[in-house]
């Protein structure tokens, strides 16, 4: 895609509205500081140190969940890690005023987007720069800055309501990640290995990817494993009440349709580990159903996986192959990292989740060549698929 980047500017004295991508994991009502934050606060530092004047914009979690929550630990953590003058503003103050009054080279963190009732409808771009609060801002402002590829993929207030009113560019961060996503198209034998457990998400990606010819092979591991192991009519046995009780069964006839289309392409896991008493164990899937849960994919699993890797010309590592936060059962997921460390193929490392579990397991992102800190919108860019926020920079 062409777009033009806001370092190819003079914003000295310019106000720039900037939306960042900063949600991260909340535990015990704390914030678990996140490569998110530590982007998004070098991203206020570079363009704070041009003089611009910037207005932060960022949501948390979803209505109804725990972590939806106020940014005002994220704002902590930006001004300290940017070095530079951010004030936080929540929405019931004169953010206005606030924003009138920001010196160059100061930015201000408005409170979480999706505090604001119309931020999550899925409207047009033209639709939402007619919302309320986005008028309020617009004129108070020169460029809109998108800055965060994990949100590109959402037509919300935020992302895409301010681009029928002013112009619009990419931000440093957004940059990198497209950079990173260009060498992916001179490539052709590309090796995806989905886990995670977004499931119905990846299975919706996995058909978008394979149909238009964007994946020579995909490896599932994880629950979407398991759902493909179940898809051939076998069960898992204890894990069986798990898919049961989380609604995941419907998902079983889909992902047999995508089986019997591209037998080829697609690897369903060959073994599994279970906790047996709190030790684990390896499962054969033709040994299946076994009375332990499984949580992780299986030795020779991790074999076929290096097997692969060792003949693609690009790798792209989305979610985790297994619960690697229980002990013992991080081999999976320690082992393909491991792999891609080891080889000369380049690789992108995309999701959160991904990511987190890569610093758990003590992996650096300086070892890989493109740690993404997008999930769903990596894989939805990377099939093809449309992304509203990007299309406002064209």
């Amino acid at each position: 895609m062409k777009y033009k980047s806001i370092l190819s500017e003079e914003i000295s004295g310019k106000t720039l509205i900037v939306r960042i991508g900063i949600d991260s994991p909340i535990e015990n009502n704390q914030l678990v500081v996140s490569s998110r934050i530590r982007d998004a606060a070098q991203t206020v530092k570079e363009l704070a140190g041009k003089g611009a004047k910037l207005v932060l914009l960022a949501h948390q979690g979803r209505k109804g969940k725990k972590n939806f929550v106020s940014l005002e630990q994220h704002w902590r953590e930006l001004a300290k890690m940017s070095g530079k003058p951010v004030v936080f503003c929540p929405w019931h103050e004169d953010f206005e005023q606030v924003i009138k009054g920001l010196g160059r080279g100061e930015a201000v963190l408005l409170d979480n987007t999706r505090f604001k009732d119309n931020e999550t409808s899925d409207k047009t771009p033209e639709d939402h720069s007619l919302d309320g609060w986005i008028q309020r801002i617009a004129p108070l402002a020169d460029f809109f800055v998108q800055d965060s590829l994990s949100v590109c993929h959402r037509s919300h207030a935020s992302v895409v309501g301010f681009a029928p009113l002013m112009k619009c560019f990419a931000g440093p961060s957004l940059e990198r990640e497209l950079k990173a996503l260009a060498t992916l198209e001179k490539t052709k034998r590309r090796l995806f290995i989905l886990g995670g457990a977004k499931i119905e998400d990846s299975l919706n990606l996995m058909g978008a990817l394979l149909k238009r010819k964007r994946a020579h092979a995909i490896i599932t591991g994880g629950l979407l494993g398991e759902l493909f192991i179940k898809s051939e009519s076998i069960s898992l046995g204890a894990k069986d009440g798990f898919f049961a009780e989380k609604g995941l069964e419907k998902l079983v006839p889909k992902a047999g349709r995508l089986l019997q289309k591209y037998p080829k392409q697609i690897f369903v896991p060959a073994d599994v580990a279970v906790d047996a008493s709190g030790k684990r164990s390896e499962v054969m899937v033709v040994e299946l159903p076994s009375n332990y849960e499984s949580f992780d994919i299986g030795f020779e699993t991790i074999k076929l996986v290096k097997r692969q890797i060792s003949v693609a010309d690009f790798v792209v590592f989305n979610g985790p192959l297994g619960v690697y936060e229980k002990n013992g059962f991080e081999k999976g997921t320690r082992e393909t990292f491991f792999m891609l460390t080891a080889t000369k193929v380049k690789c992108i490392i995309g999701g959160g989740d991904t990511e987190s579990a890569l610093e758990a397991l003590g992996f650096s992102h300086s070892e890989f060549f493109h740690v993404s800190l997008a999930g769903k919108a990596l894989l939805q860019y990377i099939a093809g698929e449309e992304l509203p926020g990007l299309k406002i920079l064209e």
